[in-house]
């Protein structure tokens, strides 16, 4: 995959990232749902900052990844 900065696909993976987050962020409790949004909110700035779209993307994955099996522990 081309890793070169594209501001619109970076974009468009946040948005995914987020839309699926909003989803599994119901099965938390609200404030490690919080938590951890900040967490990704602080990672993706700096990834967006550096313009590295791979940070983006991987920062993406972790996050979604991290909230699947916080969502997994609640259930």
């Amino acid at each position: 995959m081309d890793d070169e900065w594209n501001p619109d696909k970076a974009n468009q993976l946040v948005r995914l990232t987020l839309n699926e987050i909003e989803q599994l962020a119901e099965k938390l409790s609200p404030a490690r749902a919080e938590a951890l949004l900040d967490e990704f909110e602080h990672d993706i700035h700096d990834a967006f900052l550096r313009q590295d779209l791979s940070a983006v993307m991987n920062n993406c994955e972790k996050y979604e990844r991290r909230f699947r099996a916080l969502g997994e522990e609640e259930d």
